[in-house]
């Protein structure tokens, strides 16, 4: 009998150890969650870049995003992965089609061919962010956090 309940308590011991557990993501990946605005290099266009936590891919030691946001023309979504130690890759950047004014077109395509080599990223402050990417003209686009009251 004794015997039985020291097993009974055991397999529950393990059974509660093995359950469902909440992911935390570190602070530093969690505040990019929310909408950012462009300001540099060029703030003339209200571009806007959104990111939400990817709830179909629960990060492990990656944290998977939905990234989403409005460029000098068109709409546009992405996939996002990022780490801890400040890298980061943006994939199946893809957008709306429509039609803008020769400058606004090519600063869209600027934009986009960026944000698809992002290589890392940096947050100064909690309402500044920083993508640093490469390609023929590496550089870097700065963000500023959108507040909502």
């Amino acid at each position: 009998m004794k015997n039985g309940l020291i097993i009974s308590l055991l397999i529950l011991v393990i059974t509660i150890g093995c359950g469902k557990r909440e992911t935390e993501v570190a602070p530093l990946l969690a505040n990019l969650v929310g909408t950012w605005k462009l300001i540099e290099p060029d703030s003339s266009y209200a571009i806007t870049l959104q990111f939400a936590y990817d709830t179909r891919n629960p990060p492990i030691d990656i944290t998977p995003y939905l990234a989403s946001g409005k460029s000098s023309v068109n709409e546009y979504s992405a996939r996002m992965f990022a780490t801890i130690d400040g890298t980061m890759q943006i994939n199946e950047v893809v957008s709306t089609e429509k039609a803008g004014s020769p400058a606004a077109m090519q600063f869209e395509q600027d934009y986009f061919a960026n944000l698809k080599t992002v290589a890392r990223f940096e947050s100064p402050t909690e309402t500044q962010l920083r993508l640093y990417h490469g390609g023929p003209k590496p550089g870097v686009l700065v963000y500023k956090k959108v507040l909502t009251p």
